[in-house]
């Protein structure tokens, strides 16, 4: 299967761009140091740059396998019921992405740290958003 590497760097970068949104204080970043446990100061103490690169990085893995995904399920879905929509196609296969390993996993720290169910709604909501764009970009740019 092919891969549009192009297409690969635009979703990382956007998947970046959301998690980054998502995380600021203005958004839901208050409410996840809360969740966590965490203070501004720790968060000034840690050093964000090296953090920040490892996560642009491990999002451009993210949309390089999610491609993959994507040509597996328009190739199967355009052979059984044929022509398809490479955006929803997408889009569809950020969803079930999400659901099946990322919202199920997520859970553990709820479950087993004793985190409040707010961490695991700000952490999968902004899961669910950067693959639902990021599938939609991937199809888009197929």
């Amino acid at each position: 299967m092919e891969v549009n590497l192009t297409a690969v760097v635009v979703a990382g970068l956007a998947g970046f761009v959301i998690g980054f949104l998502w995380y600021m204080p203005q958004l839901f970043g208050k409410a996840w140091m809360k969740a966590v446990g965490m203070k501004e100061k720790d968060m000034k103490k840690e050093g964000m740059g090296g953090k920040m690169l490892i996560s642009l990085i491990s999002t451009f893995v993210l949309a390089f396998v999610l491609s993959h995904f994507i040509s597996g399920m328009i190739l199967w879905k355009g052979n059984v019921y044929g022509a398809v929509d490479p955006v929803m196609t997408g889009a569809f296969a950020g969803f079930w992405a999400w659901l099946g390993f990322l919202a199920t996993s997520l859970i553990d720290p709820v479950l087993w740290m004793n985190k409040p169910w707010s961490l695991w709604f700000i952490n999968a909501g902004q899961w669910l958003v950067k693959l639902l764009v990021m599938g939609a970009i991937l199809g888009f740019m197929r």
